[in-house]
Parts: C-alpha cells; structure tokens; sequence
C-alpha cells in the first residue's frame, strides 16, 4: 500500500504546481548582432521574423514576450529553405495584441515553458532580440 500511497502523493503534488500559465523568469539568452533578426512586418495581430541565426535544432520554440509575461509563443521550424535564413510568423494569444511602443523581447528556447515549470520556474532563452514593436507592412 506504501508505494501506491506515496505514487497517489506524487502525482497530486506534480498536479498541484502545475499551471497552464506558469509564471517563469525568461533568461536572457545570447544577444545577437546587429541584423540577425529583422522585423520583417507588424501589425496588432501579428509579426513576422526574419532570423539569420543557425541552430542545429530543426525546431524550436519561439517566444515574444512583454517582460516576463508570454504574448506569443509556438513551435516553429528553424529549416532555411534555400537562403541564409527563416521566417517565424507569430501571432498573440486570444485576448492580446502587439502594441505601438511597446518594448518586447523574441526569446528562443528548447522547450515547451509548460514542461519547465515541473522542475524550474527558469526558462533559458538560448537566443534573445529585445526590439520596440511598430507597426510596419
């Protein structure tokens, strides 16, 4: 009964920290130079990404970010189909928008912020783009 007992608390426990929003600390990963990630176009509903920056990883996952606060977020492909770069095109989650003036930052990581917040409320950033959002066509 012991080890059922201490299973059940387990999984209670993992339940419990749980959250569909976790509240993470994004650090900051590597900056990188000066054009290897350009605003392609923006608007309220959504902004596209040109990133130069190769990974090894063929999929990653991307972040736009309002401090620590996730404005948008998914898996995108880092495949470069033909050229020296790829584009992530990011929409904001129900509910929110991208706003003039605002200052974000694009932050790309290994996984999935659901899956960290089970054993840290750190997430690394293995790239990072601070940029002040304008709309832009």
């Amino acid at each position: 009964k012991t080890p059922a007992f201490l299973a059940g608390l387990l999984v209670l426990a993992a339940c419990s920290t749980y959250k569909a929003k976790p509240q993470l600390h994004y650090y900051h990963g590597q900056n990188v130079p000066e054009g290897y990630i350009n605003v392609v176009r923006a608007t309220a509903e959504e902004i596209e990404f040109q990133i130069r920056v190769e990974f090894s990883e063929t999929r990653l996952y991307h972040l736009v970010l309002e401090g620590d606060n996730p404005v948008a977020e998914g898996w995108f492909s880092t495949l470069r189909t033909g050229g020296q770069f790829y584009n992530v095109t990011i929409k904001p989650s129900k509910g929110l928008a991208f706003e003039p003036g605002k200052t974000y930052r694009l932050c790309v990581g290994q996984q999935n912020p659901q899956a960290v917040q089970m054993s840290s409320n750190n997430y690394q950033c293995i790239v990072d783009y601070t940029f002040v959002f304008q709309e832009k066509s």
